[in-house]
């Protein structure tokens, strides 16, 4: 009996763990041009990524490696009715969007734009 116990326990640890690490990388496709820290993004496929030590996020773009911005992170509000990830935008008067903030699983950017 004993065995299939800690069989049981190791079965839950092993899914939390897959649980907690399935979202350290995502692919979204932003469908308009956008700004970030006075940088400009063109439309495309970004990836969304947390650190291995789980204290930032990054924001690269799939196509130009070289589009890439990280910013610190904290904890986020976890619940069932959020989404994994939620990335922001305002659109400024000029029509221009800029990136506010990224939220990827249990990790939150702080606002990224000036208003």
């Amino acid at each position: 009996m004993r065995p299939i116990v800690r069989m049981f326990v190791l079965a839950i640890v092993w899914a939390s763990a897959t649980a907690a690490f399935a979202f350290d990388r995502v692919t979204v496709i932003v469908p308009f041009n956008f700004e970030s820290r006075g940088k400009a993004f063109p439309a495309g496929t970004y990836r969304v990524e947390s650190a291995v030590n789980h204290s930032a996020l990054t924001l690269s773009s799939k196509t130009d490696t070289k589009m890439s911005l990280t910013w610190i992170a904290s904890p986020a509000e976890v619940g069932a009715n959020l989404s994994t990830l939620s990335l922001k935008f305002a659109t400024k008067t000029d029509g221009t969007h800029t990136l506010h903030s990224i939220r990827l699983g249990t990790l939150i950017t702080p606002a990224l734009d000036r208003y």
